[in-house]
């Protein structure tokens, strides 16, 4: 973890609600100044800390009306291999190795439930290495997503 301290953790915190707001009107709120925040902020980009500044965007209002978790079993020899093309489809939102009952998991949206599996059936179940048993949830309703991070 790297060190960072209160005006570093405010800075983050502000930024993460609001990735628009202006330098200076941080600075008012931590009574600093704009480019003491500027150099903050560099620091933490420098250091991986901030990953990246983007838009955040609600799938439904794009009509991505379905999201499920797909959960796959494959070769360990080729997870690495198989989970970065994964990452390469666009409608692929998270794809994550883990422990328990998959090796890998995936987070895919949709337009409705008939694109969902069109996608699974021409890309996943079509890949070597993809063990043909897998799961797969469908959201119902979504009570929380969020991008914040508590500092």
């Amino acid at each position: 973890m790297k060190i960072m301290d209160e005006i570093d953790k405010k800075i983050l915190q502000i930024l993460q609600e609001n990735n628009r707001i202006q330098y200076h009107k941080i600075g008012k709120m931590l009574n600093i100044g704009a480019s003491t925040v500027h150099y903050r902020v560099r620091k933490l980009v420098k250091s991986g800390i901030i990953k990246s500044f983007s838009a955040i965007v609600d799938p439904k209002a794009l009509g991505y009306n379905t999201t499920a978790w797909v959960g796959l079993s494959v070769d360990p020899r080729k997870m690495d291999e198989i989970a970065k093309k994964l990452a390469s489809f666009d409608k692929v939102q998270i794809v994550t190795t883990s422990t328990g009952d998959h090796d890998i998991l995936l987070q895919i949206i949709a337009k409705d439930e008939k694109e969902l599996w069109r996608f699974i059936n021409e890309n996943i179940k079509t890949m070597e290495d993809v063990e043909k048993d897998f799961h797969v949830s469908t959201f119902l309703d979504e009570y929380k997503r969020t991008h914040i991070v508590k500092v």
